[in-house]
């Protein structure tokens, strides 16, 4: 993209997107052209975000911005993200998006509009460098493991259960063992002082192999939010689920 990219951040307010603005308003390709959130509505950006400039106000919906590139980048929740994402697609912005709990029909939605509008968009459940690695390295041990079973754990607000993450290695399993998902088992945990943890453990006679990848802090995802961002354009008309395209230099 020949910059500046603008960006519309979706989740503003939230957690996550708190992390990936700041990393938005930090980055010199990148501008912040429009924040949406849920209850801080009409709120200066740099009252949300302490120590952060940043004129913008909290929107309920998506704001007109004029001229190209244009990205929006959602961390918020499946219901409101999905016809969010929609009306991105039809106004040609390009999407990278981190929510997660939609629907397999969802989903199908999303490709058949980027295809039919020509446009790039990303559905990564996690934009970490450590998750695009657990799964890489998970695939390589099923190769000699035969039996495994998956534990995920984050804060109590998380909604979705399990999460997307854990999901996505379920199916990879699932899929590389041939086995229906359901026979893949996934234990969800939620507690406070938990962020992100995912853990798959593989058992044979005599042994068993962990591979655990943990997230304490959510400024894990930024940088790979940003390769998102810069990176999207180079996918239009194709929805990206897989990470290893937005993480690989």
């Amino acid at each position: 993209m020949s910059g500046p990219i603008q960006v519309v951040l979706a989740g503003a307010s939230g957690r996550t997107g708190r992390e990936v603005g700041r990393a938005i308003l930090s980055a010199d390709d990148m501008t912040l052209a429009g924040a949406i959130g849920n209850t801080q509505v009409g709120m200066r950006l740099d009252s949300l975000w302490p120590g952060q400039s940043g004129d913008l106000e909290i929107t309920a919906a998506l704001p007109w911005v004029e001229g190209n590139p244009v990205v929006l980048v959602d961390f918020t929740e499946p219901k409101s993200s999905y016809s969010r994402v929609l009306e991105a697609i039809d106004r040609g912005w390009h999407v990278v998006v981190g929510t997660t709990g939609f629907t397999s029909t969802e989903r199908q939605s999303i490709r058949d509009r980027v295809q039919e509008r020509g446009v790039g968009a990303a559905l990564i459940a996690n934009f970490s460098l450590g998750a695009w690695l657990i799964e890489r390295l998970v695939e390589e041990a099923a190769r000699y493991f035969s039996e495994a079973e998956l534990v995920e754990a984050h804060h109590p607000h998380k909604k979705d259960r399990p999460s997307g993450t854990a999901k996505r290695l379920a199916e990879r399993l699932a899929h590389q063992w041939g086995r229906d998902l359901e026979q893949i088992p996934v234990h969800a945990i939620r507690l406070p002082g938990m962020v992100a943890h995912q853990e798959v453990l593989f058992g044979a006679p005599g042994q068993v192999l962990t591979i655990r990848h943990d997230v304490h802090d959510r400024s894990a995802y930024t940088e790979g939010v940003l390769r998102g961002i810069r990176r999207i354009e180079g996918f239009a008309g194709q929805l990206i689920e897989d990470p290893g395209p937005i993480m690989m230099d």
